[in-house]
């Protein structure tokens, strides 16, 4: 079978294809970073960081990009209240997630563009918006016409654009419509400014992983992602931005990841209800923190469950437990068992990623072999090998075993 991917905005499963040279450009959004990063985070970053593994080990080259929202009204309060500069107030936060994601064993993306290092870029795309009539300036400010768009609200949120409340504009407004979205803004004294042909500000969000994407992949992506909350607003602007600049579409196929819920709340720091990745880390490795988040298919809503960590702990232990097993094997062997499991075992695991990066079977794939080896007798030495690179390649994929597969 092979890789079928689900499409945000089809609805449906649909076959992935690579580009003609089997190239494959990707691009999930990054963490606003005005805090630390929590664990709806590391079940986002742990997805796609999989969903990239998986491509690389089906032979495809895998550009990745994950930006940095370095700049941004919630930084910019935060760190005046505890009087930092907004910039290192956020590289702070930017380092302590690098050093959570390493934890999580996390692969590096190819570039980590931050917004603050690419203002130009993103002024040169709001000036080519506003030279194809889909933006307009208005008092300093920079607005998207929404009307102009055809990939308008809904694409991916599957809403009906007349479904959705906004605030009326106020008398005197010189914006065109209540739905059209900011593209740069006018700073406020104090606050840090760019200088631009519309006087001096700084990005609105939307249009910052435009500029940034388009530059290092280039346009159409063929793999956009991020959590589901970013379908609605950002992710349909983003489309739009796209039509208005390039005059096509923005991804080919769109992945978006489900939440990690606290009493079937989102796990969010605006709602004040997050566990941090570092919390976690604490009482338990981040392989095992990693696995128990790919127990959950990708596209669900996890509620958080202690227990979990616990239990996987065990499961983990157990693999770890085979591998060590398998790589002293000095037995007379098991007479094509082990052989014929780990056949089933691959089978049953390349077959889970392909059907949407079923990461869910896929451990429960490795979490029957582990069963099945733990009742069989001495295994030969070849048997052992056979077992250890099972374990091997299911663990580039999945980022598990780094230390000792």
């Amino acid at each position: 079978m092979a890789l079928r991917i689900y499409s945000t905005r089809t609805r449906k499963k649909e076959p992935f294809a690579p580009r003609p040279d089997g190239s494959v450009r990707m691009y999930v959004c990054g963490p606003t970073t005005y805090d630390y990063s929590h664990l709806g985070h590391a079940r986002s970053y742990v997805a796609f960081d999989t969903v990239r593994r998986y491509l690389v080990s089906l032979g495809h080259q895998v550009t990745y990009v994950q930006n940095f929202t370095d700049i941004e009204e919630v930084i910019i309060r935060r760190a005046s209240e505890v009087g930092k500069p907004p910039l290192e107030y956020a590289q702070f936060f930017i380092d302590a997630f690098l050093e959570d994601m390493r934890a999580l064993n996390v692969l590096p993306p190819d570039r980590t563009p931050k917004v603050t290092e690419h203002i130009g870029d993103i002024i040169a795309l709001v000036g080519r918006l506003v030279d194809r009539g889909y933006a307009y300036s208005v008092g300093g400010e920079v607005y998207f016409r929404t009307k102009r768009a055809e990939h308008a609200f809904g694409i991916l949120s599957h809403q009906r654009v007349e479904d959705i409340v906004v605030d009326p504009l106020p008398p005197g407004s010189t914006r065109e419509d209540p739905l059209d979205f900011a593209l740069w803004k006018r700073s406020k004294e104090g606050e840090p400014s760019w200088p631009s042909p519309w006087g001096d500000g700084r990005p609105g969000w939307h249009v910052e992983c435009n500029a940034m994407a388009a530059k290092y992949l280039g346009v159409p992506l063929d793999i956009h992602g991020g959590g589901t909350d970013l379908k609605f607003p950002h992710h349909e602007s983003e489309a739009m931005i796209a039509e208005g600049a390039w005059g096509g579409e923005w991804a080919r196929v769109w992945m978006h990841n489900g939440f990690v819920t606290i009493e079937r709340e989102k796990m969010s720091k605006s709602l004040g209800n997050f566990v941090t990745i570092r919390e976690v880390l604490r009482d338990h490795p981040g392989e095992v923190v990693r696995l128990c988040l790919l127990k959950s298919h990708y596209r669900e809503d996890v509620e958080y469950d202690r227990e979990c960590f616990r239990r996987t702990q065990e499961e983990y232990d157990a693999m770890l437990a085979q591998i060590g097993r398998a790589r002293t094997a000095d037995g007379r062997g098991t007479g094509g068992k082990v052989d014929a499991l780990v056949a089933r075992t691959r089978d049953a695991f390349r077959k889970a990623m392909d059907d949407d990066f079923g990461t869910d079977d896929a451990v429960y794939r490795l979490i029957q072999m582990t069963t099945a080896l733990a009742e069989i007798g001495d295994l030969s030495p070849p048997e052992g090998r056979e077992v250890v690179d099972a374990y091997r390649e299911c663990g580039q994929v999945l980022g598990l075993f780094q230390t000792v597969a």
